[in-house]
């Protein structure tokens, strides 16, 4: 019986062992977190209150392609512009998807900021004509920087029209 009680002993504290070096027994879970835009500030708007940057925050609600006052578009049709986001909580992030509502395929290049400044470039793209409304989605490896901002290039140059942005997502976790 003490033979048997002590191996059932034994076992147990392998097990305990075993589950804290594989991480059972910690407390930190990883959340993933899927945010709209809080705040957004741009090179130009074409509006005070219709197709401004304030018009990027929040989820979507241009729901057809086409000049819609409820976008972003920057003041001049024929310019290199950008939008940029910010995001209540800063994350490790793992995706962002843009919902451009005319001419999605102006859009190139897109920059994550860190909180201390830092830009990092995750989507080039040469501008040609796509189809819209569009969802750019850009999934990248989880960042090793907390991200707290998105930051949207448009060159409207080559094709002399208007791209709108209706809404960006930033989806990543907290650890």
């Amino acid at each position: 019986m003490k033979t048997r009680s002590i191996l059932l002993i034994s076992v147990l504290l392998v097990l305990v062992l075993a589950s804290l070096a594989c991480g059972l027994g910690s407390t930190g879970t990883v959340t993933t977190l899927e945010q709209w835009a809080a705040s957004g500030t741009a090179s130009s708007e074409y509006g005070t209150s219709d197709w401004t940057a304030q018009q990027a925050t929040g989820a979507p609600d241009t729901t057809t392609c086409g000049d819609q006052t409820t976008a972003w578009a920057s003041a001049n049709s024929d310019t290199v512009e950008w939008l940029s986001l910010s995001y209540a909580t800063p994350v490790y992030a793992t995706k962002v998807v843009i919902y451009i509502t005319y001419n999605p395929s102006y859009v190139t290049l897109v920059e994550l900021q860190e909180p201390n400044g830092t830009y990092h470039t995750v989507y080039t793209a040469t501008p040609q004509t796509m189809a819209c409304p569009y969802q750019l989605t850009i999934s990248i490896p989880k960042t090793s920087y907390l991200v707290k901002s998105v930051r949207v290039t448009v060159d409207q140059t080559t094709l002399n029209s208007w791209s709108e942005i209706d809404a960006v997502q930033l989806v990543g976790t907290d650890k």
